[in-house]
């Protein structure tokens, strides 16, 4: 190739790719998923109503890796967005004093998750005194989602996600046209689309950064004096029908060496942990088979499963969304699992979503 046909080629090149780089340039200064600039220990900007879906994983380390030198944390409380209504607060009214308590809350946790972050903090000579585990019956089928943005695991964390791969998947969010549009010029109807498709979210009403917690307690209250309002758009939710089995067995061989993992992590540092599994709303809990295997490798004092609990299951007001508890029933469920030794599997299981 001569050298003008070479220069005209790059010219070209460069003009086809101009694009890119503009979106690489957006991707880097609006930093539209907050993964890009360092933390400085805001997540949600003061006034803000609304915003893209955060890695609510990449926010969980950098806030515990922020915050950690000036609180100590040495109480930890791991699980998916279930978790987020157990609140420290619940929690420590059965800690002593001194506990200083950071939330692991991340949608679609799985175990490997939990595994990587524990280990994580072992491996950085974090002092593990006391844990929560809260594992919905999903989690211990659920797979990890490394290609998608709100999900992907922080590259600190997870020995298969690299620096490259992590930003990869994020800016390969940005692509999406609705939310490239949401970033430059937001409108209501595109933003009620958003929302809709669950790629935004409303902030929520309180939210404490030391903590790694949002809170949804002030929709308890109005759940409470108001239910008929709060489930006028969710009447898909009171007709659901109670789903009493078959019943699947939830713990395969991978989670079961994922939760050996874990057990042995918190043995290992001596740490006095207690394991929650909550309900869903008219749904089945955990089989007899992944209730004796769980208490076999979590140890049988440490398992509290309230997956069967009858009222819970039949109460449609225990729940913002037929999946998510209300946060006075998960601070009552925290006061039961440290109040008894044990929560024993109903000998009648199988038959408790029926009546």
């Amino acid at each position: 190739m001569s050298q003008p046909g070479f220069k005209k080629f790059v010219l070209r090149s460069l003009v086809a790719l101009l694009p890119v780089f503009g979106l690489i340039a957006l991707y880097i200064c609006l930093d539209p998923f907050r993964v890009v600039h360092r933390y400085d220990g805001i997540s949600i900007q003061p006034g803000d109503t609304i915003e893209q879906m955060p890695n609510k994983r990449y926010v969980a380390l950098e806030g515990f890796k922020y915050y950690h030198p000036q609180r100590h944390y040495d109480s930890f409380i791991f699980g998916s967005s279930i978790s987020s209504n157990f609140t420290a607060a619940a929690w420590k009214r059965h800690l002593p004093d001194s506990a200083s308590v950071y939330h692991f809350t991340e949608g679609a946790q799985t175990l490997s998750g939990i595994r990587d972050e524990l280990r994580y903090l072992l491996d950085h000579g974090v002092e593990v005194r006391h844990v929560l585990l809260v594992m919905e019956e999903e989690m211990f089928h659920r797979s990890e989602r490394y290609e998608e943005m709100p999900f992907v695991p922080h590259p600190d964390v997870s020995p298969r996600i690299s620096w490259l791969h992590f930003h990869r998947v994020h800016f390969n969010a940005l692509r999406d046209p609705d939310l490239l549009r949401f970033k430059l010029w937001p409108t209501r109807e595109l933003t009620d689309k958003l929302l809709a498709d669950a790629k935004i979210s409303t902030v929520p009403s309180g939210r404490d950064e030391m903590l790694n917690e949002d809170s949804s307690i002030g929709l308890d209250t109005l759940i409470l004096n108001h239910p008929a309002d709060y489930y006028a758009d969710m009447q898909w939710l009171a007709d659901m029908q109670p789903n009493p089995g078959p019943m699947p067995l939830s713990i395969d061989p991978k989670a079961e060496a994922l939760l050996k993992e874990i057990a042995a992590m918190l043995r290992e540092a001596h740490a006095e942990y207690q394991v929650i599994v909550p309900p869903r709303f008219r749904s089945q809990g955990l089989s007899a088979v992944d209730h004796a295997l769980l208490c076999e490798i979590m140890g049988q004092n440490h398992v509290n499963d309230f997956s069967w609990d009858p009222e819970l299951i039949g109460d449609l007001h225990s729940y913002y969304d037929g999946v998510h508890i209300l946060t006075y029933r998960c601070t009552q469920l925290i006061d039961r699992a440290y109040q008894s030794v044990t929560q024993a599997f109903p000998t009648n299981a199988r038959d408790l979503i029926r009546n």
